[in-house]
């Protein structure tokens, strides 16, 4: 009967040695080299995972956990509990490894057998639609390196073209009328809170909007249209994170506060 020696893969170690029998595996599967999946960074615990041969079937394989998807050429990576499914070339190239156990949907390093995925923060275009994506995802395969996105989508580049009623700023409600008002074009922001007018050239890059060189007229102002646009001004500012709520409504949030905005076109 032949023998198996199983090496374990730790940094500078020279020591080998021989385990037991080698389990009976098929030909294809016999030639695969599998090895324990770390999470990095480095300092991560190292653990093993299940050989290949013991891989569920993907439909018992457990929940979906993450999905992430490219092009040129078209490629997809499907996470699950137990097993990673890899399809490459169009579904011509097909890789399936044990799931690492500390996988996450998360930002990381995770490697499995053939596979290695990076995470990292987006937002992601694929290139192919105007799908933006929360992350970009690299995943090498088998020696070969692929780029794409995944972690599910976020709300397109709406605002061009619309007009939204001022409701609250820092949660305090405004006062009716039509001079509390955010508009956007297709790359300028307009906006009033009560008397002078503030506006800039602006940029959403998945729900994240910044406003570049921020100007408004000077006039001296009453209370509560100062106040309302002192914050709304600082608001401007500062990183913004733009919310939307259903269709009708908008909510900007940064560090510095947040405007409630109503739909008006």
């Amino acid at each position: 009967m032949s023998m198996r020696c199983i090496f374990p893969i730790l940094a500078l170690s020279l020591a080998a040695g021989c385990g037991a029998p080698a389990d009976r595996l098929s030909d294809e599967d016999a030639a695969v080299e599998q090895g324990p999946a770390v999470l990095e960074p480095a300092n991560a615990a190292e653990e093993e995972i299940p050989p290949l041969a013991d891989l569920p079937d993907a439909d018992v394989a457990g929940s979906v956990l993450y999905k992430a998807v490219g092009n040129e050429p078209g490629w997809s990576l499907t996470v699950r509990a137990a097993r990673m499914d890899y399809l490459g070339d169009y579904g011509e190239v097909k890789i399936a490894e044990p799931t690492p156990p500390d996988f996450r949907a998360a930002h990381g390093t995770y490697r499995s057998g053939k596979l290695q995925v990076t995470i990292s923060a987006g937002p992601c275009s694929d290139g192919m639609s105007d799908l933006t994506y929360r992350q970009t995802v690299r995943v090498t395969a088998d020696g070969r390196t692929v780029n794409g996105c995944g972690g599910g989508t976020i709300a397109p580049n709406t605002l061009a073209g619309t007009s939204w009623s001022v409701v609250s700023v820092n949660g305090k409600p405004v006062p009716g009328g039509g001079s509390y008002y955010v508009q956007f074009s297709d790359k300028a922001l307009s906006a009033k809170f009560g008397c002078n007018a503030m506006g800039g050239p602006y940029r959403l890059n998945g729900d994240h909007l910044s406003v570049g060189n921020l100007q408004q007229t000077l006039m001296g102002c009453p209370e509560p249209s100062a106040t309302f646009e002192r914050e709304a001004s600082a608001l401007f500012r500062s990183n913004i994170r733009a919310e939307k709520i259903g269709g009708a409504r908008l909510r900007l949030v940064s560090e510095s506060g947040t405007i409630e905005l109503r739909r008006a076109i």
